[in-house]
């Protein structure tokens, strides 16, 4: 497939069939690296919503009753059409997000990680089988749960479609895709390839809108599950709205990751770790490194290295060569950014290196780009609130301390639990960190992103639910567990 401007426009598919909607507030879609307007999206309306759980409802039936390894040769061609179109598909994500063509070729590779995990689905998919008695048996099989919905974030706009999309269709349940109003047409190219597939009218359906949509699919009758990954609060209000009308939930929230640097620490390979996690995507990513704990002496000279790393980052627009770091996703986002930094300097920060003066490659044309450049702020009271919140974006707050249970203790002080490092040459010290610090994911001299096939997920604010989105976790977040006893 080779995508036009026409056939990335994000649309909505219903029932088989991709047109506009019928809401009324039309969706903007802003190219992030030059501010300008790339497309207008017809969002969907509260009846096209409906018309959506109707087609889900209708497909699930024959959908389920297939056999799974019918199912899983479906994902094989999605992933065939996923390789066969990383390039443009990369680009599509670049133009609508923004992170540089590498990283966006990194997500497509990613979504395809997620694709294989699932099709291991036969090999995890065995049930219990007991003889209770003579004559009496018991057995546990697993079976779908019907029409299930996901909200996906701007930052992984293809990776998380095709990770929702994969485990709900591989366990027979239909799905319904909200993507992101912030990049909706990389969720909708990445739709379209995965349609490509052969499925059926009704099983994959996606929609956009907003939050009114969200809601509405949320309180549908028929909706049994729901999944997104979004910022804590919004985390937190999808997870009770759902659960409270009895839905299954996987609500992943944000993040202030800490990253310690112990005094035996290697500052080159800490500095290089820091510099890729909190730089990364811009630092829109829910793993990214946010709040640097120094121990001790080592702080002057580990300043220094990460000023010096920093300054390397060549910021522009991502589809341009040499570019290691793209813009934020939104004006909005940059206008947040900028904001704390405002109010992080009136409380006595000090900001050693300004990511607001940066200045990106690519002349006029990128002038009212989103960009923020790699920002370090240092001495700011970790008590204060604008601190303590996620920026998600290139900004890292540096503290010192002087001991491994005080770096232990700022590295907890947060609502959040979603990701900690160590960097350190101590297996004693890194064995004490893992041991004591709240974190669903823990780095030792390394950014803690797992593989797709190893379960992952977040303390505290930063998950709210049921079941965890990677490794085999999925598989009982899709699937109801029936007992079956049976005498002959």
């Amino acid at each position: 497939m080779t995508f036009t401007e026409l056939d990335s426009i994000a649309a909505n598919l219903i029932d088989g069939e991709w047109g506009p909607g019928s809401g009324t507030a039309t969706i903007e879609v802003f190219d992030p690296a030059t501010g300008s307007r790339i497309a207008e999206v017809a969002p969907a309306s509260i009846a096209d919503a409906d018309a959506a759980v109707a087609a889900a409802q209708r497909a699930f039936p024959e959908w389920s009753a297939r056999p799974l390894s019918d199912r899983v040769r479906f994902l094989y061609r999605m992933r065939g059409l996923l390789e066969d179109n990383t390039e443009a598909l990369a680009r599509v994500i670049t133009s609508d997000q923004g992170k540089t063509i590498e990283e966006a070729r990194g997500e497509v590779a990613r979504a395809m990680d997620f694709l294989e995990t699932a099709i291991a689905a036969p090999m995890l998919y065995h049930g219990e089988s007991v003889n209770v008695t003579t004559g009496l048996d018991a057995r546990r099989v697993r079976e779908a749960l019907g029409v299930c919905l996901a909200v996906t974030p701007s930052n992984f706009p293809v990776m998380n479609t095709v990770q929702f999309s994969a485990w709900a269709l591989v366990t027979g349940n239909t799905l319904i895709v909200k993507a992101s109003e912030q990049d909706p047409i990389a969720s909708s190219a990445a739709i379209r390839l995965l349609q490509q597939a052969g499925l059926p009218a009704g099983v994959l359906n996606l929609v956009h809108g907003r939050a009114d949509v969200v809601q509405h699919l949320i309180a549908h009758p028929t909706v049994r599950a729901v999944s997104c990954i979004t910022s804590s609060p919004t985390a937190k209000a999808i997870y009770a709205q759902a659960a409270a009308a009895g839905k299954r939930v996987q609500a992943n929230g944000g993040a202030k990751n800490p990253i310690v640097v112990a005094p035996d620490a290697d500052l080159d390979r800490a500095a290089a770790g820091i510099l890729s996690s909190s730089y990364g995507m811009a630092g829109q990513r829910c793993l990214a490194g946010s709040r640097v704990v120094v121990i001790g002496e080592v702080y002057d000279a580990l300043m220094a290295k990460l000023v010096a790393g920093a300054e390397q980052i060549v910021v522009g627009a991502g589809a341009d060569e040499g570019v290691t770091m793209g813009p934020v996703v939104s004006a909005a986002s940059k206008e947040r950014i900028i904001s704390a930094l405002a109010e992080a300097e009136k409380l006595g920060a000090t900001i050693v290196l300004d990511g607001r003066k940066v200045k990106p490659t690519g002349g006029a044309e990128t002038e009212a780009g989103y960009f923020v450049g790699p920002t370090i702020v240092a001495g700011l009271d970790p008590r204060e609130a604008v601190e303590r919140r996620e920026l998600f974006g290139p900004v890292i707050n540096v503290h010192r301390v002087d001991s491994l249970d005080a770096a232990i203790e700022l590295s907890n002080d947060t609502e959040f639990g979603n990701a900690a490092s160590i960097f350190t040459t101590s297996g004693a010290v890194a064995a004490e960190f893992e041991r004591r610090v709240r974190a669903g994911n823990v780095g030792v001299n390394a950014f803690p992103a797992p593989p797709a096939n190893v379960t992952m997920g977040g303390y505290g604010e930063s998950f709210y639910g049921d079941s965890h989105v990677c490794g085999a976790a999925p598989l009982d977040f899709f699937t109801d567990q029936k007992l079956v006893v049976s005498r002959w």
